[in-house]
């Protein structure tokens, strides 16, 4: 049996561009780490592997490097528990679009799509399909908002739903170990669609820090988000037509 925590990262400056955490996303950071420093001195047996996966984007990288400082601090000197470096981790990464030819973080595209020059004439079809998104580059990312439309829409660029189920389901058993416990530092976009997965409907936007608690044991996993708990499969293949090298990291 090992646990995996899926935490949405702090709250960050914004979504058009890949940026970091503000000091309000430092300190959900720094709080939650807090929380569960008590939860693993409380449950979790000396000896305890703990690891801080994390993806690779600038507000993901930020958070896992305040939530381990804060179970360090937390823990003190005698907990008896094994705390890993960071692990920077393309499974568990934010919600990809195709442009230019790879497969890239969503947020840094908006950088680009701000960037194009407003008299060139009409836009190319990738930034109109963007804009059909999310048409203010990351105001409305501030609630969730384009979320709601990714779930249940239809694109040629944005990486669709189950795969992005997929691949989290990847990197949770790719970190298979038992004695361990990962703390992951994640995006709303996946972690939605991995819940909505595995208990049939959408239960909303995580907040900031908020965790998805998945604890498995063999083939099983228990998945528990605020109110829901269900116990599923894990996934051992892939469908077809998902490319398995897309799900362990290549974005070309």
């Amino acid at each position: 049996m090992y646990r995996v925590v899926l935490l949405r990262h702090g709250e960050t400056h914004g979504y058009s561009g890949d940026l970091g955490l503000t000091e309000l996303g430092e300190s959900q950071a720094h709080e939650r780490g807090r929380q569960l420093a008590k939860e693993l001195v409380a449950g979790a047996p000396s000896g305890t592997r703990i690891r801080f996966p994390h993806a690779p984007t600038a507000r993901g990288t930020a958070t896992a490097v305040t939530l381990r400082a804060a179970l360090v601090e937390g823990l003190g000197d005698a907990h008896g528990f094994d705390l890993g470096d960071l692990e920077p981790d393309a499974h568990f990464d934010s919600l990809q679009f195709f442009h230019d030819g790879v497969a890239r973080e969503s947020s840094a595209v908006a950088a680009d799509r701000i960037a194009l020059d407003p008299g060139s004439g009409a836009d190319p079809d990738w930034a109109l399909e963007y804009d059909r998104f999310d048409a203010n580059y990351g105001e409305l990312s501030k609630t969730g908002g384009p979320i709601d439309r990714w779930l249940t829409s239809t694109t040629l660029r944005f990486e669709p739903p189950q795969v992005a189920v997929y691949r989290l389901w990847a990197g949770v058993s790719a970190l298979a170990a038992p004695h361990e416990v990962a703390l992951v530092s994640t995006h709303s976009g996946p972690m939605r669609a991995f819940v909505a997965a595995a208990i049939g409907r959408d239960p909303g936007e995580p907040e900031n820090l908020e965790p998805v608690d998945v604890t498995l044991e063999g083939r099983l996993a228990e998945v528990t988000f605020r109110e829901h708990r269900v116990v599923v499969e894990v996934p051992d293949r892939l469908p077809p037509w998902i490319a398995p090298g897309y799900v362990a990291g290549d974005r070309t």
